[in-house]
């Protein structure tokens, strides 16, 4: 299967490159001092190292939606590598308890 590659500009197979792009997962989780204990949004992104990867997750209006920026704090966010099947660019929102 031929796929354009933007870097060289030209139509290649999916997997004639020697390297694969870097993928992360970014989640934040709420926090827990504020209500809804258990929320947490995740968003897999491709960069080059793990800052680009929370500045790409913070850009994206999808994923900061579902943050209270006025409680945000850098530290609830976490970059790990992600296993398994994923998409890039999906957002994951998953509703805590606003009873805790």
């Amino acid at each position: 299967m031929k796929v354009y590659n933007p870097k060289t500009k030209k139509n290649q197979e999916l997997f004639e490159t020697e390297t694969l792009c870097p993928v992360f997962s970014v989640s934040c989780h709420h926090t827990p001092v504020i209500g809804d204990k258990g929320a947490a949004v995740y968003i897999n992104v491709e960069a080059k190292n793990e800052e680009e990867a929370k500045e790409k997750a913070m850009r994206n209006s999808e994923f900061t939606k579902h943050i209270r920026m006025k409680d945000f704090d850098k530290k609830y966010l976490q970059v790990h590598t992600p296993t398994g099947l994923y998409v890039i660019g999906r957002v994951d929102y998953y509703e805590g308890d606003p009873r805790l």
